[in-house]
């Protein structure tokens, strides 16, 4: 299982979470994820990927508890008519037509129009998860060896409009929530 910071879980559930799965931290930022992701892969074999963490959202309130399926490249990358476009990442999980696009950049108040424009359509945003699916396929890839199942679960953190600067105080209150969408993946997969 993978997740971006200690405090989007708090230290308590990061050790709940650490007796029920491999539980590694990315780091924040697409760039630190493929490369933490990478490396949590080497040498290990896994059932099951799990990426989990908090996101905003223009369209989903607060807590609201989300499985993308389609998992974007934001920033440059998200505009079809832009020569940087990247493809979505589609997973084999999640829920239809669920999709989260993931920039190097909170988005909120001072996001250009333009890109604010890219971006709406998309359930949330945060920061790690194209990354993360980048470097488990790429890493497959490598390997030689089918893919194991992508799962996200992504916790609506704020409503990018600014209001990040409570952040810490918001992942408090969501923490309870993260952990138990987690605990219910891990059911899920474990009776699978």
């Amino acid at each position: 299982m993978l997740v971006a910071l200690e405090a989007e879980l708090g230290a308590e559930n990061v050790a709940i979470l650490a007796e029920q799965c491999d539980l590694r931290m990315t780091g924040m930022g697409k760039l630190l994820a493929f490369e933490a992701t990478l490396a949590a892969l080497k040498g290990k074999e896994y059932d099951a990927i799990i990426n989990i963490g908090t996101c905003g959202s223009f369209r989903h309130p607060f807590a609201t508890v989300l499985r993308p399926k389609c998992v974007a490249q934001g920033d440059v990358y998200i505009d079809p008519e832009s020569v940087f476009y990247s493809e979505p990442e589609i997973l084999s999980t999640g829920d239809e037509g669920c999709a989260i696009a993931s920039s190097d950049n909170f988005i909120g108040a001072d996001t250009p129009e333009t890109l604010r424009r890219l971006i709406e359509p998309y359930d949330c945003m945060d920061m790690e998860s194209y990354a993360i699916v980048r470097a488990i396929r790429f890493h497959f890839s490598q390997q030689g060896t089918d893919t194991p199942p992508i799962y996200m679960i992504k916790v609506v953190s704020d409503g990018c409009d600014g209001t990040v600067d409570d952040w810490q105080t918001r992942i408090e209150r969501l923490r309870p929530t993260l952990l138990t969408a987690a605990q219910q993946l891990l059911e899920e997969i474990n009776s699978k």
